[in-house]
């Protein structure tokens, strides 16, 4: 598939699927549902969403592996059978366990999330298109998202329909994206359990460090072979791994970007807890609202970073330094604001900010590991992530140490970035004293 025509095909088949897949208008008030099904906060704090958090600490390493054995395809319809089950389980009036179970489909649903945009890595065999399959992708799911949380405000603001209505919709579009996997083409190769044959090996290529490394895993396995044993795809793995974390500044940006991970997820998980604890007067809620501005914004600065042309490498330390500290400041002001149009600002500060650094950051280690194994580098540092917010929230959500509520789960973020804005100063001094 090197042709530009069927290049198009194939990314507006998997755009229409991304878009589609984030039109799930109850996920705004998500928060406020369950609380409509008489869950206290605190259970939809320790036994609901904690459930979700271990189910994709469990699930997203696991899913790498088999996305790539399965060829992608099967996982991405798994995908969609498990985001209709993720709110076919919240009909009627549900029980805990049945919620909890809602949880564990949707850490699925969430974790191979990868393996879409990995499928369309390997249908497009030119590498010369994958920066633009990634914008048009990214670009994709925010729209998605966007349409969502507009949707979702419209009919919660006009009262239109029921707010059951907001579960409708995300079965409907969860089906549709289902069936849409269907028209998809197969994938006759993948990057570990089925080689391409005509991919020739040990290609060694020139990163911008100017470190030449092996192209195809230098694997020494025979030109025109298929590897496809698990002793081969371990030892491919191993080398695309010592490949990547043999070279510092790597582990430097990918130490960031998952501590930066952990702190995003724990606020994008628990910030519609905080809203409705603070939504004492019973104003009415404009989560969907905010979603779709803090989506766009994140989108815009995501975008305008794109056409930066800074040398990250010998001025990111004191930029990173910066903007860390600012994520910090933005989270330490909800942490003692009260005001629920105030918090709604704060999060869409929040949400800009950390868009703009992910983006650099996630760019500036694509540029220097191997092609090929930019799905295994993420996935690993996604891994990491979810192992520390398990952890966290084993320990200090669920209570096996102490119970620290809401609000200081916010402090607690806002101090790991304020430590890591002071890392990265320091570092930046001392390169600049250097």
């Amino acid at each position: 598939m090197d042709t530009l025509k069927d290049w198009k095909i194939v990314s507006l088949l998997v755009c229409v699927f991304a878009m589609v897949r984030e039109i799930r208008p109850i996920e705004p008030f998500f928060t406020s549902y369950l609380k409509s099904m008489n869950f206290t906060l605190d259970q939809i704090n320790e036994e609901i969403y904690a459930v979700g958090t271990y189910s994709c600490l469990v699930l997203a390493i696991v899913i790498f592996l088999i996305t790539d054995y399965f060829r992608y395809k099967p996982l991405i319809i798994a995908d969609g059978i498990a985001g209709i089950l993720t709110y076919a389980l919240l009909l009627g009036t549900p029980s805990l366990f049945r919620v909890q179970m809602e949880q564990v489909f949707f850490g699925f649903f969430y974790s191979s999330e990868v393996a879409f945009t990995t499928y369309l890595y390997a249908k497009v065999d030119n590498k010369q298109y994958y920066q633009k399959i990634t914008s048009l992708v990214k670009a994709s799911m925010l729209f998605g998202r966007f349409l969502s949380g507009l949707i979702a405000q419209t009919i919660v603001s006009t009262h239109l329909l029921d707010e059951v209505y907001l579960l409708y919709i995300s079965i409907f579009s969860t089906s549709f994206v289902t069936l849409w996997t269907l028209v998809l083409p197969k994938v006759e190769h993948s990057l570990y359990f089925h080689r391409n044959k005509e991919l020739p090996v040990n290609i060694k290529l020139k990163l911008s460090n100017g470190v030449a490394i092996d192209d195809n895993a230098s694997n020494n396995v025979p030109k025109n072979s298929i590897v496809n044993t698990f002793k081969e795809v371990k030892q491919m793995i191993f080398n695309d791994f010592q490949s990547a974390y043999e070279n510092t500044y790597v582990v430097k940006k990918c130490v960031w970007w998952i501590f930066a991970v952990v702190g995003q997820i724990i606020v994008a998980t628990y910030i519609q807890v905080l809203w409705e604890d603070v939504n004492q007067n019973k104003k009415k809620l404009m989560n969907g609202a905010v979603e779709s501005i803090h989506t766009l914004c994140g989108a815009a600065g995501a975008y305008a970073v794109g056409h930066l042309s800074y040398d990250w490498k010998n001025v990111g330390d004191i930029i990173f330094s910066v903007g860390t500290f600012v994520l910090a400041l933005l989270l330490f002001i909800i942490y003692y604001c009260n005001s629920l149009w105030i918090l709604y600002l704060l999060y869409i500060s929040f949400g800009t900010c950390y868009q703009i650094l992910l983006t650099i950051t996630t760019s500036e280690v694509a540029k220097h590991i191997k092609p090929d194994s930019y799905g295994l580098i993420f996935g690993f540092n996604l891994f990491m992530s979810l192992l520390i917010i398990s952890i966290f929230t084993l320990l200090f959500i669920q209570g096996l140490i102490v119970v620290i509520g809401t609000k200081n789960q916010i402090l607690t973020v806002s101090l790991l970035f304020a430590s890591m804005s002071i890392i990265l100063f320091v570092t930046a001094v001392r390169k600049w004293k250097k």
